[in-house]
């Protein structure tokens, strides 16, 4: 199974915060968001790190967060 960040992009099947959040990446980085179909999420990511550093919009932050945790559930602790 790919990882999330192997998903490439679609406006056709993206959601509404992943295609605002494409057309900022655009506009920021000076591309046409034509460009942009069919990019990795991971390469996107990465773009957007470049694009931000430190600034890094919400969309993304939360993006990376879902990406890089792992799958091993938490414990349940004391019901």
């Amino acid at each position: 199974m790919e990882s999330t960040a192997d998903h490439q992009f679609s406006p056709k099947t993206g959601s509404p915060a992943l295609k605002k959040a494409i057309a900022e990446l655009a506009a920021k980085t000076g591309r046409d968001e034509v460009e942009f179909v069919g990019i990795r999420m991971g390469d996107a990511y990465d773009l957007a790190v470049q694009a931000w550093g430190e600034s890094l919009p919400e969309f993304w932050r939360i993006w990376n967060s879902w990406n890089t945790a792992t799958d091993v559930p938490a414990p349940w602790g004391d019901l």
